[in-house]
């Protein structure tokens, strides 16, 4: 007879749980402070066409950091590493801070993305080293927890930084946001790297690989005419189908061995966990600004509107933390599923009907993701190959971040060419919506299948 697994919130634990979740929540509320602070930051600078790249180099720099995780653990240990990683999160917020243009406010958001997409991924990484694996996915249901107290968190500190002083003052907070985490880190992680191993080397090639792919694709949607954005989306999917190539034949892998094929459970749990933020991304990317523009709302509650779905997440997360392997089977299955109904019902609520079905349907958009993402992501590391753990839990982030760059780049594309411009016109609204959470919805139909592939594999 199986073991009952052992309490989470229990003395040994606690420490550990708050610094994967620091991990996780530095992360999250740099993220939204940042984004509250930028139209004052392009403002003063006079910079509004790099409003756009502030955000692509921040994820692209976040994917290249969370691609880098497993060798930077593997070569320096895990406390190292996340010091390394603060320190440079702190570096790119205080760059940022004193920046006498927008130049360095890039360079800044480059460091920062890099030291986060390290802290997210070992963060992930920890929890699996950290916690009995029965545990994991009340540990997820916390982190997603983390991110629905930093919808609220971030864009006040940012708002209220910014008013009450300037811009510079939110990029200061974020730099002292990982000084916490850098502290308790030292009583948490082990402090000897005697048993790492220090002769690791830079995969330089395969993340210059990854780096060009996600750029271009990234950029893509700011090129026309749009058969040039095309082509550059085909290209970046090029590079990093190249990359992975590479990377499968090295001796030191950024990613399991096993992806990108479709039979073992590791390769098919990290394809949900990629599809499923690509085919709900259009829907962040334009869900406030159509709020905004064609319904009227103001921003501030648009940007919230466009949070519900994160918030649902959140809540749903922990009130299915604790179901037995059962109950996790009928969640991973049915969380796809319920993205699919909430995109169909945005597809059909965005453009006129009442608002109440637009939340109703992002509701259900963020319950498929909170019913499912935490066990999807055990049953990952469970499955992972002896010798590739670091690799496997580091893809788990590094993936969900690349399926976002792929579908907000889709998005653009997409909006560009149906005409999503101000003054919006209703049958553009309506077209867009049909094209972006209708394929979003097809999309999920088809990860839940594949969802329904990875519960068979797992047996």
């Amino acid at each position: 007879m199986q073991n009952a697994p052992p309490a989470l919130l229990q003395r040994g634990n606690l420490a550990s749980l708050v610094l994967v979740n620091m991990g996780v929540g530095t992360h999250a509320i740099v993220w939204f402070m940042v984004l509250t602070a930028m139209p004052n930051v392009v403002d003063d600078l006079r910079a509004e066409p790099y409003l756009s790249w502030a955000t692509s180099v921040y994820l692209v720099s976040t994917i290249l950091g969370g691609a880098m995780m497993a060798l930077l653990k593997a070569r320096l240990g895990p406390r190292l590493a996340l010091v390394l990683a603060g320190v440079v999160v702190t570096a790119g917020g205080l760059l940022a801070a004193g920046a006498p243009g927008i130049a360095l406010v890039l360079v800044g958001r480059v460091l920062q993305g890099v030291g986060e997409g390290v802290l997210v991924a070992l963060s992930y990484a920890l929890v699996r080293e950290l916690f009995d694996i029965r545990l994991l996915p009340r540990v997820f249901g916390i982190q997603a927890v983390t991110w629905g107290v930093a919808i609220f968190v971030g864009p006040m500190a940012g708002g209220w930084l910014t008013e009450t002083w300037s811009w510079r003052a939110a990029f200061v907070g974020t730099a002292l946001l990982p000084l916490p985490m850098l502290v308790l880190a030292r009583w948490v992680l082990p402090q000897s790297p005697g048993k790492y191993d220090g002769t690791a080397v830079v995969p330089g090639l395969r993340l210059l690989l990854l780096v060009l792919g996600v750029m271009a694709i990234a950029v893509a949607n700011r090129l026309t005419p749009i058969g040039w954005g095309i082509g550059l989306v085909l290209l970046g999917f090029g590079l990093i189908a190249l990359m992975l190539r590479l990377d499968r034949a090295s001796g030191r892998h950024i990613f399991p061995t096993v992806f990108p094929g479709l039979t073992h459970p590791v390769s098919l749990g990290l394809w949900v966990l990629l599809l499923m933020p690509l085919s709900q991304m259009a829907i962040s990317v334009y869900t406030p600004f159509l709020l905004q523009f064609h319904r009227g709302l103001s921003p501030t509650v648009a940007g919230y509107l466009g949070a519900v779905h994160a918030v649902a997440w959140s809540v749903t997360a922990v009130l299915v933390a604790q179901f037995s392997s059962a109950g996790q089977n009928r969640c991973i299955q049915t969380g796809p599923l319920l993205l699919a109904l909430g995109l169909a019902g945005l597809a059909w609520a965005l453009p006129a009907q009442p608002l109440v079905w637009v939340v109703v349907s992002l509701v259900l958009v963020g319950c498929g993701f909170g019913i499912s993402y935490a066990f999807l992501n055990q049953r990952v590391m469970a499955a992972a190959q002896p010798g590739q753990e670091d690799a496997t839990a580091g893809s788990a982030p590094t993936l969900g971040a690349l399926g976002g760059a792929v579908g907000a780049a889709i998005a653009g594309l997409v909006g560009q060419a149906v005409g999503l411009e101000q003054p919006l016109q209703a049958d553009a609204v309506a077209l867009a919506s049909g094209m972006l959470a209708g394929g979003g919805c097809v999309l999920a139909l088809l990860v839940a299948l594949l969802a329904r592939r990875l519960l068979a594999a797992s047996r």
